[in-house]
């Protein structure tokens, strides 16, 4: 849960290895150019890589889907970027994938062995733990770093909900941030009090929690989405192992 970039980038299949890597070497060369603390350099991506894995869905018999596939990438370049405090690093790059897997003694098509892709995500939101402008960086940088692959002929499409892209409107993007920021300071806040009552620790390490505004937020977030946590809150409390019994004081 948290306020998240996705993205999709593609190129065809017409290019080269090499010439991938030099596509990928120039988009590196523009992420070291911003105000970031950090870029990786390039990751050549082989089929053992754990990172640009594809998830292929899997319907069940009435054609919901109800489980996920690995489709592992084979070769490709990669390189991350820490976008800044609080926010995760930013992967992106190029990565060629089979045509079919095998999965549980079936072949299955993957749907994209054609060209050249990579699909990520990139999660910003608890870079507000460091202030608005901070966050704002971040997540301006990450919009600006995916949006330059469309100068080097790469297709991109962004899913940011966060509101920012495509129309770079700070009053949306700080609206939603407040939004989430209080759903989960709200919901963390909720599942916490459940657990210790229930005499576990869970949460604890939430990022949330660190938020300097949390207990503002979460009375915000309690407000507005009270019902829906109650629910969620009552369904982990099925899950939750009884409360241990209290030893009588030793007299």
């Amino acid at each position: 849960m948290g306020l998240t970039i996705h993205y999709t980038l593609q190129l065809d299949g017409t290019h080269t290895l090499t010439e991938v890597k030099a596509l990928v070497a120039k988009a590196r060369a523009f992420a070291r150019e911003q105000n970031v603390p950090d870029v990786t350099p390039l990751i050549r991506v082989e089929p053992d890589f754990i990172m640009g894995i594809h998830w292929l869905p899997l319907p069940d018999a009435k054609g919901a889907e109800a489980t996920q596939a690995e489709v592992p990438p084979q070769e490709g370049w990669v390189f991350s970027v820490n976008l800044g405090e609080g926010s995760e690093w930013l992967m992106t790059g190029l990565c060629r994938y089979p045509s079919t897997i095998e999965h549980r003694g079936r072949l299955l098509p993957t749907q994209v062995g054609q060209g050249w892709r990579l699909q990520f995500f990139c999660k910003t939101q608890y870079a507000s733990e460091h202030g608005w402008e901070n966050f704002l960086r971040c997540h301006r940088t990450a919009i600006a770093l995916l949006a330059f692959w469309q100068t080097l002929g790469v297709q991109v499409r962004i899913t940011d909900e966060g509101g920012y892209w495509p129309d770079g409107s700070e009053q949306s993007l700080r609206e939603k941030l407040d939004e989430m920021n209080g759903l989960c300071a709200a919901f963390a806040g909720a599942l916490k009090d459940t657990a210790n009552a229930a005499g576990t620790s869970i949460l604890t390490e939430a990022p949330i929690l660190k938020h300097p505004r949390f207990e503002l937020l979460e009375h915000e977030g309690g407000q507005r989405y009270g019902k829906k946590i109650a629910q969620a809150v009552r369904a982990v409390r099925q899950r939750l192992p009884p409360p241990a019994p209290t030893k009588p004081d030793a007299k």
